[in-house]
């Protein structure tokens, strides 16, 4: 971890201590850690939120896990010294400038051998700060807002002849740009920009081609579902003027819509039809990749790509077909590698558990993250289906588009798991503190409320982003996506249909998580008015240290945000419930700020509150479905 011990606090970086869980080479073809893996590889405990220090600073020690060999200040740094010190690394002799954003990007060298890349992001001015306040107030910097910018049913029947604007997506997002922008989203999570087996009529998740972004005529097209690869570049250059991230949704797991077929013998251990041979479609002849990957005429994607499929072609018969000379990957639940299609291979594990790379495929996906991240423009990738992919090539990639593009790249993994601590144990697995994940067990909890019998009580502590430290900061919380809000509701999920508004204003004002907004919610569902009231109060008034309230009950839940000195006038008091008598429901909080009135951003409630010398008053919401959510938020 950073090494604060008798460290100056004028002249030393205050790096907050962000759990970077245990990164792994965990190798055979069992998921059952041993204490002995957690040691393999090379980690460091850092900070992934912006930190704020003086400008005097002059040293910064990181402690590893392992004796460093050699270590290597790659870019942010113009001048300053390194000692190696057992464990320790020491920078020092630094000049920094004030009121810069400074991105240090490092390599370190374990004497074993192994190797890790990492980042430390700071800014520098003449306060002080302190490295609590940092980590809970945002360090003055707005909120992070992410809008899913798609639904499952987007340009489709109804919905194609209701909002017509939707057949040309990325038209659309430049036109909508500056106002999504000022009402305070922050970032975009794209669909799949790739070409699709389906054509112009595919979500996405079909992946064929990642290099073609509606360039080239395959499938039946040129164009994606969504627009040309220059209506994409012009949205990514308005999203980008307009201040908001833009995260592109990659589907590494597999490949459809092969366009030719191959004899593949199967493996003794395939679940199906073992030491067989089928005819499986697994070579594919990709435009975009032989205009764009540098290495494209020097191998094809055919069956050594893959580690296996689900079609036979020649006998027009499924299965879980697993190739000759191939094993499934490195997975957090043992067993669970294979999705759809043809699945894609990273690593393959011996019978002694050594792994062994696909580095052809592993080299192409680094610099195809890098290709669509410095030439296309997208800064942060919302990763599909992890949990199905190998954990040692999610990290490896991960680190490496950190460490070799412009950008401070944003990763949330879609790793579809519902209890808390399986959550945890995955992102363990991976071991990259750079990773985020979609807080499934926090939408767990909604469903409940949805329906009325969320006991509120225990509501503080649901979900990852009430996981505690390490945890919460990387959650993504959310209410309902693409899947979980299908009108034929193909995963049998259904819907946050009743009380949305109550979730929302859960997940704006936590003091942790990055918060989603749906596009459907937002468009479809008629709750813009009420969402961007909701998007604005975070923006302007949640910051600060997040505190749970004493009076909550089964029904209403009631929570405190302080404000920060950072942001003059913010702090908040937000009220949800599930009641149903129609009634106004009143608690006694503190609101942590003495002698400030208060009214209900939402409009829900009319009045103010004013709070004691004490920071204490009288808040209410309403008892009904509709109107059961309050943002009370300091009068300016």
């Amino acid at each position: 971890m950073i090494n604060l011990k008798n460290v100056n606090f004028r002249s030393r970086l205050i790096l907050v201590a962000v759990l970077l869980a245990f990164a792994l080479v965990f190798v055979g073809c069992s998921n059952d850690l041993q204490e002995d893996d957690l040691n393999n590889n090379l980690t460091v405990t850092n900070s992934t939120v912006s930190e704020q220090i003086s400008s005097d600073l002059d040293q910064i020690i990181l402690t590893f896990n392992k004796e460093i060999a050699e270590f290597d200040i790659a870019s942010g740094l113009e001048d300053f010294d390194i000692e190696l010190n057992g464990k320790d690394v020491v920078i020092s002799n630094l000049q920094l400038e004030n009121d810069q954003d400074y991105l240090v990007k490092y390599t370190a060298t374990a004497t074993d051998n192994s190797d890790l890349s990492g980042k430390l992001p700071f800014s520098t001015n003449t306060n002080e700060t302190s490295a609590a306040s940092m980590y809970s107030s945002n360090s003055g910097e707005v909120n992070r807002t992410l809008m899913q910018t798609f639904y499952w049913e987007m340009n489709e029947g109804d919905y194609a002849t209701q909002y017509p604007e939707e057949s040309d997506l990325w038209n659309l997002l430049a036109n909508r740009a500056g106002e999504l922008a000022e009402v305070g989203i922050t970032s975009l999570w794209l669909p799949p920009a790739n070409k699709a087996f389906g054509g112009g009529f595919d979500v996405g998740y079909g992946t064929y081609d990642l290099w073609d972004l509606g360039e080239f005529d395959q499938k039946g097209t040129v164009r994606t579902k969504y627009g040309t690869r220059n209506q994409l570049e012009n949205a990514i250059s308005a999203l980008d003027g307009a201040g908001l991230e833009v995260l592109f949704d990659v589907v590494f797991n597999h490949r459809m819509g092969a366009d030719e077929t191959e004899w593949v013998q199967l493996s003794q251990d395939s679940p199906s039809r073992p030491g067989e041979w089928i005819q499986a479609y697994t070579k594919f002849n990709l435009a975009g990749r032989q205009a764009h990957y540098s290495r494209a005429n020097e191998w094809q994607w055919d069956s050594a790509s893959f580690t296996g499929t689900d079609w036979d072609a020649a006998t027009q018969s499924g299965g879980r077909f697993l190739f000759e000379g191939k094993t499934w990957a490195n997975t957090y639940e043992w067993d669970d590698d294979y999705l759809m299609g043809a699945n894609v291979d990273y690593y393959n594990y011996g019978p002694n558990g050594e792994a062994y790379a696909n580095t052809r495929v592993i080299e192409e996906m680094m610099e195809w993250g890098e290709w669509i991240t410095n030439e296309i423009g997208f800064s942060g990738f919302r990763m599909d289906a992890t949990k199905h992919i190998d954990n040692n090539f999610i990290r490896d990639w991960i680190n490496h588009i950190q460490a070799n593009t412009s950008h401070d790249a944003f990763f949330v993994a879609e790793a579809w798991i519902n209890d808390v601590d399986s959550l945890k144990g995955y992102m363990d697995s991976v071991g990259t503190s750079n990773m985020h994940v979609f807080d499934f067990p926090l939408r767990e909890a909604f469903g409940e409320l949805r329906d009325g019998n969320l006991d509120m009580r225990w509501l503080g502590g649901r979900g990852l982003v009430n996981g505690g430290y390490g945890y919460d900061y990387r959650a993504v919380t959310f209410t309902d996506n693409h899947d979980t809000s299908r009108d034929h509701n193909d995963y049998g999920v259904t819907p946050i249909n009743n009380r949305a508004y109550q979730a929302y204003t859960y997940i704006m004002m936590r003091e942790f998580g990055t918060p989603t907004i749906f596009w459907k919610d937002y468009y479809q569902f008629g709750m813009k008015d009420g969402l961007d009231k909701l998007i604005e109060a975070r923006r302007d008034f949640a910051y600060g240290p997040g505190y749970e309230v004493d009076s909550n009950d089964y029904n209403t839940y009631s929570y405190v945000r302080a404000g920060s000195a950072d942001r003059p006038g913010s702090g908040l008091v937000m009220m949800i419930t599930q009641e149903t008598h129609g009634g106004d429901i009143y608690k006694w909080v503190n609101a942590r700020q003495p002698n400030t009135t208060y009214y209900d951003y939402t409009g829900n409630v009319e009045g103010t509150v004013t709070t004691n010398d004490h920071g204490w008053g009288e808040f209410r919401v309403r008892g009904t479905a509709a109107e059961g959510w309050s943002v009370w938020v300091p009068v300016q």
